[in-house]
């Protein structure tokens, strides 16, 4: 049964490669990561997984035109979302997943959970955000500014944040029934997740400026042209954000849970 397992996760990232869903290298990370997944939380765990990635792939093909014309953030990379992608969505999920394997306790999966929650979350409201009819108004400039740029924020894209974080944490009630409260819990965790991300990206993120159209952007190429950077740390990449927004999730889902049960 596990040999089975490990050869449909190799099927579905190599298929993920062939559509340019995932880098080859992006490929690579998604077998590992999900090989880990699957030995820490059984299969549900790459269900979990797969309802992530699934929706967030084809959100980010939905409209696609219509996002690019649009947004002023980077465009991802056709090819597909690499390794370093992979990572900032994953990580905190991942490092759970190591913790259940090193010493088992119900604390990991609603990290793990949790963190999932949080990066579905900010994946929904950047995806469905950008299709915004108005734009957004940013909470560090306090100003209306481009579609897409971290920091911003939309009616839109909240409400998108919100059904993100909940279609996780249903998906983790049909998977492993768990009360209510857990639900609740990891429902919460992933949309404050949602809104840590949304606060890193305004005060630390690196944005950049389009020399041709003169956009603000957070690519360091735009236009097909090199872009100057006049704001945030150079170290603080959308892949950090990423990153430390799941993992705060994970781990106040984690301690809250512990708190609970104390």
């Amino acid at each position: 049964m596990e040999l089975i397992i490990i050869a449909g996760v190799a099927i579905l990232t190599y298929i993920s490669a062939v559509l340019k869903w995932l880098t080859i290298p992006g490929s690579v990370t998604a077998f590992v990561m999900g090989n880990i997944i699957f030995l820490a939380f059984d299969w549900r765990g790459l269900v979990l997984l797969g309802v992530f990635f699934l929706s967030s792939t084809l959100l980010t093909k939905w409209k696609r035109a219509k996002k690019e014309d649009k947004e002023a953030l980077h465009i991802e990379d056709r090819q597909g979302r690499s390794a370093g992608q992979v990572l900032a969505n994953g990580g905190a999920a991942l490092l759970a997943s190591a913790g259940q394997l090193i010493a088992p306790d119900p604390f990991w999966l609603i990290m793990f959970s949790a963190a999932f929650a949080a990066a579905t979350a900010d994946t929904w409201a950047s995806e469905i955000g950008v299709l915004s009819k108005k734009r957004p108004f940013h909470i560090k400039e306090w100003k209306k500014v481009e579609r897409g740029l971290s920091g911003a924020v939309s009616l839109l894209g909240t409400f998108a944040a919100a059904l993100g974080a909940l279609f996780i944490s249903w998906s983790l009630y049909m998977l492993y029934e768990p009360a209510l409260v857990i639900v609740l819990l990891v429902a919460f965790s992933g949309f404050i997740g949602n809104v840590v991300d949304t606060i890193f990206g305004a005060w630390f993120e690196q944005k950049f400026i389009c020399q041709i159209c003169k956009k603000e952007t957070e690519s360091k190429i735009h236009c097909s042209t090199r872009t100057i950077q006049v704001f945030g740390f150079s170290w603080f990449t959308n892949n950090l954000v990423n990153f430390t927004s799941t993992f705060i999730a994970g781990l106040m889902a984690g301690g809250v849970f512990v708190w609970l049960n104390n």
